[in-house]
C-alpha cells in the first residue's frame, strides 16, 4: 500500500471519529430537570470553632524551648463539627452534623445538597452552628425567592463577610 493510500484511508477514519463524537456529544438530548422545575444548590466549606480556645505560653517556659519552637500560644487543631440545617416554605428539608475532614480533624467540613423544587415563590431558612460551647445557631439567613422554570440557584457561605449568600 502507497503512503498516499494510508494517509487517505487514515484522513476518512479520522472524520468518521470525529463526526461520531460530534453526533453523540449533542444527541440524544438530557436534561436532568423537568421544563417547570428549579434547582437549589446548598454548597459550602465552613471550618468549625476549635474545639479547645488557645492557650498562651508564659514567658519562663517560652525562653525554656528551641528557637524554632517558640510560639507564643499553644492551639488545638481539632475544628467543632458543623450543625447545618436548610428549611423550605416551613418543612426542614436538609439537617446534619458534618464533621470536619482531615487526619486530626483539622480541615472545613464540607456540605453539597442538590434539591429540585417546583418553579415559583419560596420561602428559605438557613441555619449554621459552628461552636459546640454555644446555644442556638451562629449563623441564620432567612430569604424570600422567586425561581424561573430550570433556574439554578446557589446558596454559599461567604467567610468575608460570615453571612450566606443567595446567588
Amino acid at each position: 500500500m502507497t503512503k498516499v493510500a494510508r494517509y487517505i484511508g487514515q484522513g476518512v477514519f479520522y472524520l468518521l471519529f470525529i463526526a461520531f463524537i460530534g453526533f453523540f456529544s449533542t444527541r440524544p438530548s438530557f436534561t436532568n430537570m423537568q421544563p417547570d422545575e428549579a434547582l437549589i444548590k446548598f454548597t459550602f466549606a465552613h471550618p468549625g470553632e476549635r474545639l479547645v480556645p488557645c492557650e498562651e505560653i508564659k514567658a519562663e517556659d517560652l525562653a525554656k524551648l528551641q528557637p524554632q519552637r517558640r510560639f507564643k500560644m499553644k492551639c488545638s487543631r481539632e475544628r467543632a463539627p458543623l450543625q447545618v440545617e436548610f428549611m423550605m416554605d416551613d418543612r426542614m428539608v436538609y439537617q446534619a452534623e458534618i464533621p470536619a475532614k482531615g487526619l486530626k480533624h483539622d480541615l472545613p467540613s464540607p456540605v453539597y445538597q442538590r434539591f429540585t423544587l417546583p418553579a415559583g415563590r419560596h420561602q428559605l431558612v438557613v441555619r449554621m452552628r459552628d461552636n459546640i460551647h454555644d446555644e442556638g445557631f451562629t449563623y441564620v439567613a432567612e430569604k424570600e425567592v422567586v425561581l424561573a422554570p430550570l433556574q439554578v440557584m446557589v446558596i454559599d457561605f461567604d467567610e468575608n463577610n460570615k453571612q450566606f449568600t443567595f446567588q
